[in-house]
Protein backbone atom coordinates (compact mmCIF):
# COMPACT_ATOMS: atom_id res chain seq x y z
CA UNK A 1 0.00 0.00 0.00
CA UNK A 2 0.98 3.64 -0.29
CA UNK A 3 3.15 5.37 -2.86
CA UNK A 4 6.06 3.38 -4.23
CA UNK A 5 9.43 5.10 -4.00
CA UNK A 6 9.83 4.86 -7.78
CA UNK A 7 6.54 6.70 -8.49
CA UNK A 8 6.46 10.39 -9.42
CA UNK A 9 3.67 12.32 -7.71
CA UNK A 10 3.47 16.08 -8.13
CA UNK A 11 3.29 18.01 -4.84
CA UNK A 12 -0.02 19.61 -5.86
CA UNK A 13 -1.71 16.25 -6.56
CA UNK A 14 -4.24 15.07 -3.95
CA UNK A 15 -4.33 11.39 -2.94
CA UNK A 16 -7.16 10.01 -0.84
CA UNK A 17 -6.82 7.53 2.01
CA UNK A 18 -5.68 4.04 1.16
CA UNK A 19 -4.41 4.75 -2.35
CA UNK A 20 -1.85 2.45 -3.88
CA UNK A 21 0.52 4.02 -6.43
CA UNK A 22 2.80 1.48 -8.05
CA UNK A 23 6.36 1.83 -9.34
CA UNK A 24 7.00 4.19 -12.23
CA UNK A 25 3.52 5.72 -12.06
CA UNK A 26 3.22 9.42 -12.86
CA UNK A 27 0.60 11.59 -11.14
CA UNK A 28 0.72 15.11 -12.54
CA UNK A 29 -0.11 18.52 -11.10
CA UNK A 30 -3.55 19.12 -9.55
CA UNK A 31 -4.72 15.55 -10.19
CA UNK A 32 -7.24 14.27 -7.64
CA UNK A 33 -7.13 10.59 -6.72
CA UNK A 34 -9.98 9.32 -4.55
CA UNK A 35 -9.77 6.98 -1.59
CA UNK A 36 -8.85 3.39 -2.25
CA UNK A 37 -7.66 3.87 -5.83
CA UNK A 38 -5.03 1.56 -7.30
CA UNK A 39 -2.60 2.84 -9.94
CA UNK A 40 -0.71 -0.08 -11.41
CA UNK A 41 2.93 0.28 -12.53
CA UNK A 42 3.72 2.66 -15.40
CA UNK A 43 0.24 4.22 -15.44
CA UNK A 44 -0.14 7.99 -15.85
CA UNK A 45 -2.75 10.35 -14.43
CA UNK A 46 -2.46 13.66 -16.27
CA UNK A 47 -2.80 17.12 -14.84
CA UNK A 48 -6.16 18.08 -13.35
CA UNK A 49 -7.71 14.64 -13.86
CA UNK A 50 -10.21 13.51 -11.22
CA UNK A 51 -10.59 9.90 -10.08
CA UNK A 52 -13.37 8.93 -7.71
CA UNK A 53 -12.96 6.31 -5.02
CA UNK A 54 -11.88 2.70 -5.68
CA UNK A 55 -10.84 3.34 -9.28
CA UNK A 56 -8.28 0.93 -10.71
CA UNK A 57 -5.96 2.06 -13.51
CA UNK A 58 -4.04 -0.73 -15.23
CA UNK A 59 -0.40 -1.00 -16.23
CA UNK A 60 0.64 1.50 -18.88
CA UNK A 61 -2.76 3.21 -19.03
CA UNK A 62 -2.94 6.98 -19.53
CA UNK A 63 -5.90 8.97 -18.20
CA UNK A 64 -6.59 12.62 -18.93
CA UNK A 65 -4.20 13.07 -21.85
CA UNK A 66 -4.50 15.93 -24.32
CA UNK A 67 -7.28 15.50 -26.88
CA UNK A 68 -6.14 14.51 -30.36
CA UNK A 69 -7.55 17.56 -32.16
CA UNK A 70 -5.76 20.62 -33.51
CA UNK A 71 -7.40 23.11 -31.14
CA UNK A 72 -7.19 21.03 -27.96
CA UNK A 73 -6.57 22.61 -24.57
CA UNK A 74 -5.40 21.44 -21.17
CA UNK A 75 -8.39 23.32 -19.71
CA UNK A 76 -10.73 20.45 -20.63
CA UNK A 77 -11.57 18.01 -17.84
CA UNK A 78 -11.43 14.24 -17.43
CA UNK A 79 -13.33 12.40 -14.72
CA UNK A 80 -13.39 8.70 -13.79
CA UNK A 81 -16.16 7.97 -11.31
CA UNK A 82 -16.32 5.61 -8.34
CA UNK A 83 -15.46 1.97 -8.84
CA UNK A 84 -14.55 2.26 -12.52
CA UNK A 85 -11.68 0.37 -14.09
CA UNK A 86 -9.30 1.47 -16.84
CA UNK A 87 -7.44 -1.54 -18.22
CA UNK A 88 -3.87 -2.10 -19.29
CA UNK A 89 -2.56 0.40 -21.86
CA UNK A 90 -6.00 1.97 -22.32
CA UNK A 91 -6.23 5.71 -23.00
CA UNK A 92 -8.88 8.19 -21.88
CA UNK A 93 -8.46 11.72 -23.22
CA UNK A 94 -9.67 14.92 -21.64
CA UNK A 95 -12.23 17.26 -23.21
CA UNK A 96 -10.98 19.29 -26.15
CA UNK A 97 -12.61 22.48 -24.85
CA UNK A 98 -12.54 24.58 -21.72
CA UNK A 99 -15.53 23.70 -19.57
CA UNK A 100 -16.04 20.32 -21.24
CA UNK A 101 -15.58 16.93 -19.58
CA UNK A 102 -14.76 13.42 -20.71
CA UNK A 103 -16.53 11.18 -18.20
CA UNK A 104 -16.34 7.46 -17.40
CA UNK A 105 -19.24 6.48 -15.14
CA UNK A 106 -19.33 4.61 -11.87
CA UNK A 107 -18.53 0.93 -12.17
CA UNK A 108 -17.74 1.21 -15.88
CA UNK A 109 -14.91 -0.82 -17.43
CA UNK A 110 -12.61 0.45 -20.16
CA UNK A 111 -10.51 -2.63 -20.80
CA UNK A 112 -7.05 -3.26 -22.23
CA UNK A 113 -5.95 -1.14 -25.20
CA UNK A 114 -9.32 0.59 -25.49
CA UNK A 115 -9.41 4.29 -26.41
CA UNK A 116 -11.93 6.85 -25.15
CA UNK A 117 -11.52 10.06 -27.12
CA UNK A 118 -12.25 13.63 -26.05
CA UNK A 119 -15.70 14.59 -24.74
CA UNK A 120 -17.04 11.04 -24.58
CA UNK A 121 -19.54 10.05 -21.90
CA UNK A 122 -19.52 6.45 -20.69
CA UNK A 123 -22.54 5.51 -18.59
CA UNK A 124 -22.51 3.76 -15.23
CA UNK A 125 -21.75 0.06 -15.52
CA UNK A 126 -20.94 0.16 -19.23
CA UNK A 127 -18.23 -2.15 -20.57
CA UNK A 128 -15.78 -1.38 -23.37
CA UNK A 129 -14.00 -4.67 -24.10
CA UNK A 130 -10.39 -4.97 -25.23
CA UNK A 131 -9.40 -2.75 -28.13
CA UNK A 132 -12.63 -0.74 -28.42
CA UNK A 133 -11.98 2.59 -30.15
CA UNK A 134 -14.31 5.56 -29.59
CA UNK A 135 -14.19 8.78 -31.60
CA UNK A 136 -14.85 12.13 -29.97
CA UNK A 137 -18.21 13.02 -28.40
CA UNK A 138 -19.45 9.42 -28.35
CA UNK A 139 -22.12 8.62 -25.75
CA UNK A 140 -22.39 5.12 -24.30
CA UNK A 141 -25.43 4.48 -22.14
CA UNK A 142 -25.78 2.80 -18.80
CA UNK A 143 -24.83 -0.91 -18.76
CA UNK A 144 -24.16 -1.01 -22.51
CA UNK A 145 -21.58 -3.52 -23.77
CA UNK A 146 -19.17 -3.03 -26.69
CA UNK A 147 -17.38 -6.14 -27.87
CA UNK A 148 -13.64 -6.35 -28.47
CA UNK A 149 -12.26 -4.29 -31.31
CA UNK A 150 -15.47 -2.33 -31.94
CA UNK A 151 -14.94 1.02 -33.67
CA UNK A 152 -17.41 3.85 -33.06
CA UNK A 153 -17.58 7.00 -35.21
CA UNK A 154 -17.50 10.39 -33.53
CA UNK A 155 -20.81 11.68 -32.14
CA UNK A 156 -22.49 8.28 -32.31
CA UNK A 157 -24.77 7.43 -29.38
CA UNK A 158 -25.18 3.92 -27.94
CA UNK A 159 -28.25 3.58 -25.78
CA UNK A 160 -28.62 2.08 -22.33
CA UNK A 161 -28.40 -1.73 -22.10
CA UNK A 162 -27.40 -2.00 -25.76
CA UNK A 163 -24.93 -4.51 -27.19
CA UNK A 164 -22.50 -3.95 -30.07
CA UNK A 165 -20.71 -7.03 -31.37
CA UNK A 166 -16.93 -7.29 -31.46
CA UNK A 167 -15.09 -5.67 -34.41
CA UNK A 168 -18.22 -3.85 -35.53
CA UNK A 169 -17.89 -0.40 -37.16
CA UNK A 170 -20.72 1.78 -35.89
CA UNK A 171 -21.38 5.03 -37.73
CA UNK A 172 -25.01 5.44 -36.66
CA UNK A 173 -26.79 5.53 -33.32
CA UNK A 174 -27.70 2.22 -31.66
CA UNK A 175 -31.05 2.39 -29.89
CA UNK A 176 -31.37 1.54 -26.20
CA UNK A 177 -31.93 -2.13 -25.29
CA UNK A 178 -30.84 -3.21 -28.80
CA UNK A 179 -28.13 -5.31 -30.43
CA UNK A 180 -25.97 -4.43 -33.43
CA UNK A 181 -24.08 -7.09 -35.37
CA UNK A 182 -22.47 -7.77 -38.73
CA UNK A 183 -20.60 -5.93 -41.46
CA UNK A 184 -22.11 -3.65 -42.53
CA UNK A 185 -23.77 -3.19 -39.12
CA UNK A 186 -27.40 -4.22 -38.77
CA UNK A 187 -29.95 -3.91 -36.01
CA UNK A 188 -30.27 -7.42 -34.57
CA UNK A 189 -33.21 -7.24 -32.17
CA UNK A 190 -33.55 -6.56 -28.45
CA UNK A 191 -30.70 -7.32 -26.07
CA UNK A 192 -32.49 -10.03 -24.13
CA UNK A 193 -29.46 -10.94 -22.02
CA UNK A 194 -28.96 -7.47 -20.54
CA UNK A 195 -32.67 -6.86 -20.06
CA UNK A 196 -33.04 -10.04 -18.04
CA UNK A 197 -29.73 -9.90 -16.17
CA UNK A 198 -28.81 -6.27 -15.44
CA UNK A 199 -30.16 -4.66 -12.26
CA UNK A 200 -32.58 -1.85 -12.99
CA UNK A 201 -33.31 -2.89 -16.58
CA UNK A 202 -36.89 -2.27 -17.74
CA UNK A 203 -39.31 -5.14 -18.34
CA UNK A 204 -38.53 -7.04 -21.53
CA UNK A 205 -42.13 -7.08 -22.75
CA UNK A 206 -42.44 -3.28 -22.64
CA UNK A 207 -39.11 -2.80 -24.38
CA UNK A 208 -39.99 -5.32 -27.08
CA UNK A 209 -43.28 -3.56 -27.78
CA UNK A 210 -41.57 -0.17 -28.18
CA UNK A 211 -38.77 -1.51 -30.37
CA UNK A 212 -41.29 -3.28 -32.60
CA UNK A 213 -42.80 0.07 -33.56
CA UNK A 214 -39.47 1.46 -34.75
CA UNK A 215 -37.83 -1.64 -36.19
CA UNK A 216 -40.50 -4.18 -37.17
CA UNK A 217 -43.49 -2.30 -38.60
CA UNK A 218 -41.82 -0.82 -41.67
CA UNK A 219 -42.71 2.76 -40.72
CA UNK A 220 -40.75 5.84 -41.67
CA UNK A 221 -38.94 7.13 -38.60
CA UNK A 222 -41.13 10.19 -38.11
CA UNK A 223 -44.27 8.03 -38.19
CA UNK A 224 -42.74 5.55 -35.77
CA UNK A 225 -41.81 8.36 -33.36
CA UNK A 226 -45.34 9.72 -33.56
CA UNK A 227 -46.77 6.31 -32.68
CA UNK A 228 -44.36 5.98 -29.76
CA UNK A 229 -45.40 9.36 -28.39
CA UNK A 230 -49.08 8.58 -28.79
CA UNK A 231 -48.70 5.43 -26.69
CA UNK A 232 -47.78 7.48 -23.61
CA UNK A 233 -45.70 4.63 -22.17
CA UNK A 234 -42.49 5.92 -20.50
CA UNK A 235 -40.36 3.34 -22.31
CA UNK A 236 -41.84 4.39 -25.65
CA UNK A 237 -41.30 8.05 -24.82
CA UNK A 238 -37.66 7.38 -23.92
CA UNK A 239 -37.11 5.58 -27.23
CA UNK A 240 -38.82 8.42 -29.15
CA UNK A 241 -36.54 11.00 -27.52
CA UNK A 242 -33.47 8.93 -28.36
CA UNK A 243 -34.54 8.47 -31.98
CA UNK A 244 -34.95 12.22 -32.45
CA UNK A 245 -31.93 13.34 -30.45
CA UNK A 246 -28.84 12.48 -32.47
CA UNK A 247 -26.94 13.84 -35.43
CA UNK A 248 -25.73 10.56 -36.99
CA UNK A 249 -29.06 8.89 -37.73
CA UNK A 250 -30.48 5.71 -36.23
CA UNK A 251 -29.29 2.22 -37.16
CA UNK A 252 -32.43 0.45 -38.43
CA UNK A 253 -33.53 -1.83 -41.26
CA UNK A 254 -33.65 -0.33 -44.75
CA UNK A 255 -37.26 0.16 -45.84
Amino acid sequence: MGVHEAALVHPSAVLGDGCEVGPFCVVEAAAEIGAGCVLEPHSRICRGTRLGSRVRVGQGAAVGGLAQVRESTWDGACEIQDGARVGEHATVHRSASSGGTTRVGAGAMVLAYAHVAHDCTIGDGAVLANGVQLGGHVEVGRSAFLGGGAHVHQRVRIGAYAFAAGRIRLDRDLAPWSRAMGEPPRWAGPNRVALRREPGAPAFERVEAALRIVFRKGLLLDRAVEELRNSGDPISLELAAFAEGGSRGLLRPVL
